[in-house]
Formats: C-alpha cells, sequence, structure tokens
C-alpha cells in the first residue's frame, strides 16, 4: 500500500496517486499511524444495496446519507462510504490507472470529504508570503490558466480544483496538479507532446507535483476571487467558445481598454457571498444527497466572517492576460475595483 497526506488525513492507496503529497511519516515505525482513508480495488458486485436511495441520485451516480456511488461506462465502478473506505473496480482491461486516478482522487475523494463533514470548495488554492488565495470557478472558467501564470510570478499551487477550508480559516494541502487543454497548453508555451493526458479521449494534459512548484503546509485563506463569465460567454456553444480556450469576460459594451484589464468587484452583501460559497461549492448535488447542505451552510457562514468574497474577470484572451497579470496583486483587490460592477453577468445572478 502507498501512503499520502492530502486535505489534512492520512491516506493509504493500492494505486500510486502521484498528484498526492507522500506520507513520509508512515514509511517509518515511530510515524505509523492508522489512515483516516484507505483505497483499494474491490468488485461493485460485492457493494450491499442502498436502502434509502437519495431522490437527488441519476442513473449513473447512486447516493445515500453515507454511501456515493458513481459508474461511469469505459472507465469503472466507484464507491466511497463511511468518509474512510474508497473501492474502485476497471470497466476492462484497456482502462489506465492514469483513468482511474482522474476519478479517485477528485470525485471519490470529494465524496468522502463531505461525508466526513468538510467545507469543500470548487475551486484552485495558491499561497505566496505565507498566505492564501482561492480562485473559485466551475469547469474550464480559467481557473488552471490563471493559476499557471502566477506560478510562474512565484506563487505555489496548494490545491486545484477542490480546496478544503477548516474551522480556522486554514486552506490544506490537496490534490496538486494541474489540467490544462490543449489551446491553453499551445498559448502557454509548454511543450504539450511531452505531457501526459489527464485520460484518454481527452485534450486536456496533466502537470503534476514535479513540473510545479507547490506548497506543503496549511495556509491561512486570504481572499477568494470568483472567476466571472460574461452572460454572452455562458450561452456560447464549444464551438463558439475563444480559440484559446480562456473565459470571454466583458461584454460588448466594454471598451477594448478595459479588456485589456483585471477587474474586480466586492460582494456587498452576505446572501450575495453566501451564494456564491454555496454554488461553488465542490458537487453541491454530493452535499444534498449526502445530507450536508446544512453543515455546508453553517461553515460558509462561518467562513465569511474571516474572508470576502471578490469578483474577478480577466482579460480575454491568454497573452493579454499574461501581461496584465504582472501588475495585479491579489492580496489588493480594491486596487482592481471599478466604481460601477461590470456588466458581466454572473453564473448564480443568471
Amino acid at each position: 500500500m502507498h501512503s499520502y497526506t492530502a486535505f489534512g488525513l492520512r491516506i493509504s492507496s493500492d494505486l500510486q496517486l502521484p498528484e498526492l503529497a507522500q506520507d513520509l511519516a508512515a514509511a517509518t515505525l515511530a510515524g505509523a499511524a492508522v489512515p483516516e482513508i484507505s483505497i483499494a480495488e474491490g468488485s461493485h458486485h460485492d457493494w450491499p444495496a442502498i436502502p434509502a436511495l437519495s431522490p437527488h441520485s441519476t442513473p449513473t451516480l447512486a447516493m445515500a446519507a453515507a454511501d456515493w456511488r458513481l459508474e461511469l461506462e469505459g472507465v469503472g465502478w466507484f464507491r466511497a462510504w463511511d468518509g474512510t473506505r474508497l473501492s474502485w473496480e476497471r470497466w476492462d482491461d484497456s482502462v489506465s490507472n492514469r483513468d482511474v486516478r482522474t476519478f479517485l482522487v477528485t470525485s471519490g475523494i470529494g465524496a468522502l470529504l463531505i461525508q466526513r463533514g468538510a467545507l469543500v470548495l470548487q475551486g484552485t488554492t495558491l499561497v505566496r508570503e505565507g498566505k492564501a488565495v482561492l480562485l473559485l470557478g466551475f469547469p474550464a472558467s480559467g481557473k488552471s490558466t490563471l493559476a499557471w501564470c502566477l506560478l510562474q510570478q512565484g506563487w505555489q499551487l496548494l490545491s486545484s480544483e477542490m480546496s478544503v477550508v477548516d474551522a480556522q480559516g486554514l486552506v490544506w494541502p490537496g490534490v496538486q496538479q494541474l489540467k490544462l487543454w490543449h489551446d491553453s497548453a499551445v498559448a502557454l508555451d509548454l511543450d504539450w507532446q511531452q505531457l501526459p493526458l489527464v485520460r484518454r479521449g481527452l485534450k486536456r494534459y496533466a502537470l503534476g507535483p514535479a513540473d510545479l512548484p507547490v506548497a506543503a503546509d496549511p495556509t491561512p485563506l486570504a481572499f477568494i476571487y470568483g472567476l466571472g463569465r460574461s452572460k454572452r460567454a455562458n450561452h456560447k456553444s464549444e464551438k463558439e467558445k475563444p480559440k484559446e480556450g480562456l473565459i470571454t469576460t466583458v461584454e460588448d459594451a466594454s471598451s477594448s481598454s478595459e479588456q485589456e484589464l483585471f477587474r474586480a468587484w466586492a460582494r456587498k452583501s452576505e446572501r450575495e457571498a453566501l451564494l456564491k460559497l454555496r454554488n461553488h461549492a465542490y458537487q453541491p448535488r454530493f452535499y444534498r444527497a449526502m445530507e450536508q447542505e446544512a453543515s455546508l451552510f453553517l461553515q460558509a457562514s462561518q467562513l465569511l466572517k474571516r474572508v470576502a468574497v471578490n469578483e474577478l474577470i480577466a482579460p480575454d484572451g491568454i497573452t493579454t492576460m499574461r501581461s496584465a497579470l504582472e501588475a495585479v496583486d491579489l492580496f489588493n483587490p480594491e486596487a482592481l475595483f471599478r466604481e460601477e460592477k461590470p456588466l458581466a453577468a454572473m453564473e448564480d445572478e443568471a
């Protein structure tokens, strides 16, 4: 078994998980401890029936209070239960370890964390000068692209895709991997041909801890930014999206000079900020189905007493964004504020 630490927990796994930090203490007798989470291969035929299936379940996702099961055709079966156990099975022998890992270290561990009552937010956290900034965003909102650019400016990656914030306002090291779409990798001048695919069938590449500057310690959260998208971008199809794959950030009425700057504004009411965190919990459906939504609201409310939530709109286009980022201080959001809220319509306000 392989030993890791992530999200403040010790994890044992029969499958190597290079996206997580190794638990070096577990290699010594003195440091040995019972892991809080165990990951092991098993057969989905041996799983007991769920007695009370949640109405939030789907044909491929079965959930109850402390049980979560995912069936992905062509990949495999996954089960997380009691906040401590994660079982997996390949669809067939053609499924690679990387294909399996993609879902173990995200949805699978995410389900266990929710079962354990953790506050898990859908976002990437970066660290600099002993302080953390959390970038909230839905898939394809540009989190990884922006994170990569920040890493080139001296930031360190603490956790990507999902971030756990504890009651003291600390963000814990988690999955330390960035996933970049092909267009983004090309625009960032990465040697994408040498990068592993996230999983087969996707033109998306993975950069792991060996490729990135990473942070090893829980870090106080200083600011939260929600990455915004304009109403126009929200209604674009995949074919209409900008070639570089970054979010469209401004309305047609915005001036060209505005499009070349980062812009931000503060969530002025606690209700708006709470709604932002609720909508950007990691898989809100998981919270509802596993009866943890009340805990989510309570923890999010407590977090807002410590940390402000701001909205952030990046310039349109990776090249422009990289240039504009040189003048941005994410620890000073007021410097990015505009007198009026931009015309961009956010996902949770549509």
